[in-house]
């Protein structure tokens, strides 16, 4: 009860622009200092909103970051801006941004869906541009059906899938130092001659 299905345009707006004084210091982030995979997370630096306002993306707080080139778009780079500088953004023009307008949508279910398989193989069929800088098209993301649930479900969903992370990431850490070590740990054993 409660699901319905929406397209990312009628919940959010895509690509929107800020307009705030050139004397605001705002976050700054490259397409390199986002995370790829399943990973949610970003590096910024500091500057002059006069200094960032043309040329490069627009963001805020809460807004959903997409590289749209290729091979970006495949290994999943993309995020959910939080702990901006005053709120706001800019960056490499190589990402598309979701910004919700209803306190209808969690960013952070939106993002699942955006690392979602379907959701690249299904860009990646959109591609447009010359082989080597081909990009996902705005129109993709716009039109994206997305399933929504009412808040809490959103939140116990997400809830779930951080703790299916962790549990993932524990395994390969585990994995990753058995092949290291050796399946078992050395015995912990002196032999004295008798």
């Amino acid at each position: 009860d409660g699901w319905t299905w929406v397209r990312i345009n009628t919940a959010c707006i895509v690509n929107p622009r800020n307009n705030i004084d050139d004397n605001t210091e705002v976050s700054f982030v490259p397409l390199a200092n986002i995370s790829e995979g399943y990973a949610n997370s970003f590096v910024s630096d500091s500057r002059l909103w006069r200094n960032v306002k043309t040329g490069y993306t627009h963001f805020a707080e809460n807004d959903i970051g997409i590289a749209k080139i290729t091979p970006c778009f495949e290994n999943k780079k993309s995020v959910v801006f939080t702990g901006l500088i005053n709120g706001y953004g800019a960056g490499t023009t190589e990402l598309h941004i979701i910004r919700t307008i209803s306190g209808l949508i969690v960013p952070e279910y939106l993002l699942c869906f955006a690392k979602r398989n379907d959701f690249i193989l299904g860009g990646v069929q959109t591609f447009s541009g010359d082989v080597g800088q081909q990009r996902v098209t705005k129109d993709y993301i716009a039109n994206y059906l997305v399933s929504l649930p009412p808040l809490n479900e959103q939140k116990r969903i997400i809830s779930a899938i951080k703790e299916a992370d962790y549990i993932i990431e524990n395994i390969e850490k585990t994995g990753a130092e058995r092949k290291k070590n050796g399946p078992y740990p050395p015995p912990n054993r002196t032999w004295t001659a008798q």
